[in-house]
């Protein structure tokens, strides 16, 4: 995925339902932050896609702030993980539920 896959204002996203992106500097939500780097497996190109859906990103470490409101949180791959498989953990800074969870590899 890069910039370019979220130019659109919807995204597919989790069984063929559609995110919102940003739009004209509104807030950015854990739910729409997890769609445009869900399948991404690499932080910097996720990084660039969050900039590219119209938000602030920053990455610290294995983390991406979004707008400073949101963190994105990469877990990578690696032995003794349940899964196996690297994973992005969404939530909004201030607490607020829900949390998301999606995997950072793309799926055939």
């Amino acid at each position: 995925m890069t910039a370019a896959d979220v130019g659109s204002p919807t995204k597919d996203f989790a069984h063929h339902g559609t995110i919102r992106l940003a739009t004209n500097g509104e807030r950015p939500t854990a739910e729409q932050v997890a769609g445009v780097v869900a399948g991404v497996p690499v932080i910097g190109k996720a990084c660039e896609a969050l900039i590219g859906a119209g938000w602030r990103a920053r990455i610290a470490g294995n983390r991406i702030t979004v707008n400073d409101e949101v963190l994105a949180q990469f877990i990578g791959a690696g032995r003794g993980r349940p899964s196996g498989d690297a994973t992005w953990v969404i939530y909004e800074i201030g607490g607020t539920p829900p949390v998301w969870v999606v995997g950072a590899e793309r799926q055939p």
